[in-house]
């Protein structure tokens, strides 16, 4: 079992270099079957959730504009390529037009390669924020731990936003939470 994915949400956590996790409480290494009897889910768990929740939604925000571009740049890139005889120009020395044909179809190739690898980057960020939160959801469910997150986002200042992270709980020690969090570009 991973236990760390528990410990690390716990407040009795305690992590060494030399001995790994450990529990404050027990002063030994987590060793339980389904749930720890001891965990305390209090400030660092909130506080994860909360971070863990808001990445994800602020990298879901920027989805329609990452595919927007990607289409776009992919239409450019297929464009040259088709194109490549008509951008190459009238040159009449066959090898100039070879050289300014070859040039062309590079730059085509180049932007198709950059615009799929920033798609990627893309999908991987949201992939990596969404196993994130759901490693935090898988853990407070066996404790029975509901929630229901709620963003709001302030009017950007200078390039920092404010955002508004609430939660409301069922089966916690707290009921409901905000806390505000800036982000900068």
């Amino acid at each position: 079992m991973n236990f760390y994915t528990h410990c690390d949400l716990c407040e009795h956590e305690k992590t060494s270099l030399k001995i790994g996790v450990t529990c404050t409480l027990t002063k030994r290494k987590p060793d339980f079957k389904n749930t720890c009897t001891t965990i305390k889910l209090d400030q660092k768990f909130q506080e994860k959730l909360e971070i863990a929740y808001l990445e994800l939604e602020e990298i879901r925000s920027h989805k329609k504009s990452a595919y927007l571009f990607f289409c776009l740049l992919m239409i450019i890139g297929v464009t040259i390529l088709i194109k490549s005889d008509y951008l190459a120009g009238p040159i009449y020395d066959d090898t100039y037009f070879w050289v300014h044909k070859t040039g062309i179809i590079a730059l085509g190739i180049s932007i198709l390669t950059g615009t799929n690898f920033q798609l990627y980057r893309f999908r991987k960020k949201l992939k990596d924020a969404q196993q994130k939160k759901d490693k935090i959801d898988v853990v407070i469910e066996k404790y029975g731990i509901s929630y229901k997150p709620e963003l709001d986002f302030k009017e950007k200042v200078h390039g920092t936003q404010q955002v508004d992270v609430k939660l409301e709980f069922k089966n916690w020690t707290r009921k409901n939470t905000i806390t505000t969090y800036e982000i900068d570009d």
